[in-house]
């Protein structure tokens, strides 16, 4: 009582002190000068609201956990044996993951995460740098016990080790101000926003730049952002290396691919940025490196990465190669601050060419690339709430009819280099393209951008209300799409069609506590005749989810 008492008292004092000193310079200053520096009868309550003596310290340590768990019940079965736990890749797949589509044959499933970001700012480096550590625990329920491997480990005795490195770095702040000048060293996430992936919630970056469907994925370099006169980002990205000639030229020398990219945005008004891109990968390994260490190698030309992320295999051995990307992007009113209508979309052209090291090859000497990609996304807030809103989205890529001649003419991501490489997951499907809440099981109709090289024509609406304002929200959506061009067939006497289906779903959301949501959601998908004589996909696949998800600070 007494040091509470004690402690008023003092602040009286002080803010008398404060306000007398304050008055003396006032009067010793022409009028103009006293308007701006004292703020007269009110300011007492100024001071009460800027006096921060009272605040906690900032911490110097601070973890952020992530917990999720989902239970599944699909007839789109996959084999996750490949990838140790992992089924990845597009439906009727005949290699890869083989996700395929039986009646009467379904199955069930429970995969759970956790992931802890540590980040730790001592106070004595003064606000220049900041130590961040991210790793990831994966695995199904009921699955392997008493090893060492990743993605698995929920069997009886469950004694795994299973951490995977997900990010390791220090970020810099030369100017002490992170949002003006930030230099990330180290493993990072790495997406194709503009926005510094450590200080922007997810949210904003799976709506902006080209939404994660190009790049999104983790790497070790160094990246530098910047809103220096608007956003800025530059990288330097090594995405994997190989003794390429090592075995032929006796060259034990390490040759890599690597990944430069820079991109610029304007804030045209408050909320509203529209930004520039140019990327640059070179890829020396001839087809050497792994996307999966020891098991599937990266690259184009790999046989056995097409299956599991959805890409197109460029007929040509041991490549070396460049590809560049240019592009344009927007959005609007992203968060509704500026009123009921955002917007946000991309265009992106990709170019380049791979060249064969073997003289003597059967297979294609050199293979041109050449595609373009398109998006546009409208929102509306119809409601009282942020998540009360209507959505309709397109995305458009060229595709490819011949993917074994030499000149590809469809969408080029950074799947061709990662298991996945790319996850442009804010659909709002389940089945036509990948679920978004996921841990081992990122499979769907169409998983890469360029749809196994054919392209793509997709339309999706959405609608959602918040039945019970922050507390329990129902979304429906819908959506169609086709291929750009026509697929080989699968079976020499059946046509296959470009229309690769139709899906609805719903999905109902309930907040428990902050940050903490269950949810049940559900979706059909009826295919269409892009899969006409297919063996594996003999009927309309389905799927049913529950999800729990808790974010902790």
């Amino acid at each position: 009582m007494t040091g509470g008492w004690l402690g008023e008292a003092g602040k009286v004092m002080r803010r008398g002190a404060v306000m007398l000193a304050l008055g003396l310079v006032g009067l010793s200053q022409p009028a103009a000068a006293q308007t701006t520096t004292v703020p007269g009868l009110y300011y007492g309550d100024w001071f009460d609201e800027e006096d921060r003596e009272e605040d906690a310290k900032p911490r110097e340590f601070i973890l952020i956990n992530y917990f999720f768990t989902r239970l599944s019940v699909t007839n789109s079965v996959g084999d996750p044996a490949g990838l140790k736990g992992v089924s990845l890749g597009p439906i009727g797949s005949l290699s890869g993951s083989s996700v395929r589509v039986e009646p009467g044959r379904s199955a069930f499933y429970v995969e759970q995460r956790w992931i802890p970001v540590l980040e730790y700012s001592p106070s004595f480096v003064d606000g220049l740098a900041s130590f961040r550590a991210q790793f990831e625990v994966d695995y199904l329920w009921g699955r392997a016990a008493n090893a060492s491997q990743q993605n698995e480990g929920g069997g009886f005795n469950a004694d795994q080790v299973n951490i995977q490195t997900k990010n390791i770095n220090v970020a810099l702040y030369p100017t002490r101000n992170p949002a003006r000048l930030s230099l990330l060293i180290g493993t990072q996430p790495v997406y194709d926003s503009i926005f510094d992936p450590t200080r922007t919630p997810l949210n904003d970056i799976i709506r902006t730049g080209y939404k994660l469907a190009f790049l999104g994925s983790d790497a070790t370099g160094l990246t530098l952002f910047s809103n220096y006169k608007g956003l800025s980002k530059l990288s330097l990205l090594p995405l994997g290396s190989a003794q390429a000639d090592k075995a032929t030229r006796d060259d034990p020398r390490l040759k890599f691919i690597y990944l430069l990219t820079a991109d610029y945005a304007y804030p045209v008004q408050p909320g509203t940025n529209v930004g520039l891109s140019a990327w640059y990968l070179r890829d020396d390994t001839k087809g050497d490196a792994y996307a999966f260490e020891g098991i599937v190698k990266s690259g184009p030309s790999s046989s056995g990465l097409s299956p599991f992320v959805g890409t197109p295999r460029f007929n040509i051995e041991r490549p070396t190669g460049n590809v560049f990307w240019l592009g344009a992007n927007f959005h609007h009113n992203i968060d509704f601050r500026a009123g009921r209508l955002g917007a946000s979309g991309f265009v992106m052209y990709n170019g380049g060419s791979y060249t064969s090291d073997r003289a003597d090859t059967t297979f294609n000497k050199k293979v041109d690339i050449s595609g373009l990609s398109a998006n546009l996304e409208v929102l509306y807030q119809w409601g009282r709430g942020p998540s009360d809103l209507v959505t309709l989205e397109g995305m458009f890529t060229t595709g490819d009819s011949n993917l074994d001649d030499d000149r590809y003419t469809g969408a080029f991501t950074l799947n061709q280099y990662g298991l996945p490489g790319s996850v442009w997951f804010n659909h709002k499907m389940m089945l036509l393209f990948p679920f978004t809440s996921t841990v081992n099981n990122y499979t769907g109709a169409v998983t890469d951008i360029s749809n196994q090289g054919y392209g793509l024509r997709t339309g999706i609406a959405s609608a959602a209300w918040d039945i019970v304002p922050n507390k329990l929200n129902l979304k429906l959506a819908t959506g169609l799409a086709n291929a750009g061009a026509s697929p080989p067939r699968w079976d020499p006497a059946v046509r296959r069609g470009r229309f690769i289906g139709a899906e609805v779903n719903a999905e109902v959301r309930y907040t428990l506590r902050y940050l903490m949501t269950v949810g049940v959601h559900a979706g059909y998908l009826f295919r269409g005749s892009f899969y006409d004589g297919s063996t594996t996909v003999k009927g309309n696949p389905f799927a049913a989810f529950t999800t729990f998800t808790w974010y902790a600070f």
